[in-house]
């Protein structure tokens, strides 16, 4: 049992009954037995008469299981009373170490993107905005493509009833490019200059599209209890924004810093990958029990979907390699931070913490394939090296033989002309 918090319910029960004292049966179940249990109840009560009728309380204790929202079904007699909504929230403690979380990876973006903004010159943007070629198939795969994949995942990969669910999965898909893209385009010899770029672009574009998407679309997944805040979206995407200028205007001033800096990006994401998982894993660790395959599938085909068709639209588009690999991967990696936080301000709770499942199975299988293919290619990099290396030093062994061979045959051939000369003296002395 992950919640031990026990939840005491108090239920007035009014009945219609003229007479003076009636005795009732009384039972209490949880529809969902995985979210509440209950403990007890009284099985017997008295319903004694009031004026016009007769009421009495009693107490139904009930024992959180896990997170979620069930009914509370209580029938008096033979009279099922309305079924009374039942909602498992996270205890105070992990409240906190997912607050402590969240204040954590805030400012891991803000580092990151502070970074990644020293990489940003303007002189390179503006020869890239001449030519917005490459920006331009990343907008189109961004919020051309990427929305609808979302969509039909969504709607197509998970169960009817999972609306929450859904709406997250469907807003990761509206979500700019960013988070680590331009640290896999690094690793992987892509095309820094157009990955930035593209992370700028994306998020200005994100002030009108992803409100745009949310509105139509996403409406598909809503009910008229949920209220998407448009105006927090923009405020949270012009919060993306302001770590890049600052970065921007560190290195108009401070140029000697760009170098030093991109030296530290590689080492900052990889700490901070790993400290990241492992504390993702800690404070949703509730997350692994309500993973199901549909969600797993879903989860990981949309940013892997995202790789495949970028890459190959742009490829189509007469992109170089090196510009559809960074093309592929800004499409894929998006800044899911800002989904997470529309789940928080749209769903109550528990349902926005059901609902970060999705978002934290894309988050934690987005980058994997691309840490396949790195680790593979530095094995097959390093395992072609060493063969190099032996084979030149193959090489050199044999020419050594060689060169030793002529040697020695060359001071054997000297040896024999020399006693030739001694005998030649000897007889004609």
């Amino acid at each position: 049992m992950i919640y031990r918090k026990l939840i005491v319910h108090v239920i007035d029960v009014d009945s219609n009954i003229i007479d003076g004292y009636r005795n009732r049966t009384v039972s209490a179940r949880c529809i969902d037995k995985d979210v509440c249990k209950v403990i007890s109840y009284p099985e017997m009560i008295t319903l004694q008469s009031d004026d016009d009728n007769t009421s009495t309380s009693f107490e139904i204790v009930i024992k959180a299981l896990f997170l979620g929202v069930t009914d509370l079904n209580v029938i008096v007699g033979d009279e099922q009373l309305p079924s009374f909504a039942i909602r498992v929230l996270r205890s105070s403690h992990e409240v906190k170490v997912k607050q402590l979380f969240t204040l954590f990876l805030m400012i891991f973006v803000f580092i990151i993107s502070l970074m990644m903004g020293t990489q940003l010159e303007v002189k390179r943007i503006m020869d890239i905005v001449r030519k917005p070629i490459g920006p331009t198939i990343g907008l189109l795969c961004q919020f051309g493509m990427m929305p609808i994949i979302g969509f039909l995942l969504a709607e197509f990969g998970l169960p009817e009833d999972a609306i929450s669910l859904k709406m997250a999965l469907f807003a990761v898909s509206t979500c700019p490019g960013g988070g680590k893209s331009s640290f896999w385009t690094i690793i992987f010899g892509g095309n820094l200059d157009l990955s930035i770029s593209m992370t700028f672009t994306q998020t200005i574009a994100a002030l009108l599209m992803m409100p745009l998407w949310m509105s139509t679309l996403g409406k598909h997944f809503t009910n008229v209890h949920v209220r998407i805040p448009f105006i927090r979206i923009v405020e949270g995407l012009f919060g993306l924004m302001i770590p890049s200028i600052m970065g921007m205007m560190l290195t108009y001033y401070r140029p000697q810093y760009i170098a030093y800096i991109r030296v530290w990006i590689k080492r900052i994401s990889w700490a901070a990958t790993i400290i990241i998982s492992i504390l993702a894993i800690y404070t949703y660790h509730y997350i692994f029990w309500l993973l199901t395959w549909p969600i797993i599938i879903c989860g990981c085909s949309l940013p892997w979907l995202g790789y495949i068709t970028a890459f190959v639209v742009a490829l189509i588009l007469n992109q170089s390699f090196k510009d559809s690999l960074t093309i592929a991967i800004e499409t894929g990696i998006q800044n899911i931070g800002i989904a997470t936080l529309l789940m928080m301000w749209c769903l109550p709770e528990p349902e926005s913490d059901i609902a970060i499942t999705i978002i934290f199975v894309t988050a934690i299988m987005t980058d994997k394939p691309l840490v396949i293919i790195y680790l593979i290619s530095r094995a097959y990099t390093k395992c072609c090296k060493n063969n190099t290396v032996q084979q030149e030093d193959d090489k050199s062994k044999k020419i050594g033989e060689i060169s030793t061979v002529t040697m020695s045959t060359i001071a054997s051939g000297d040896s024999k002309e020399g006693n030739s000369e001694e005998v030649e003296k000897q007889k004609s002395w």
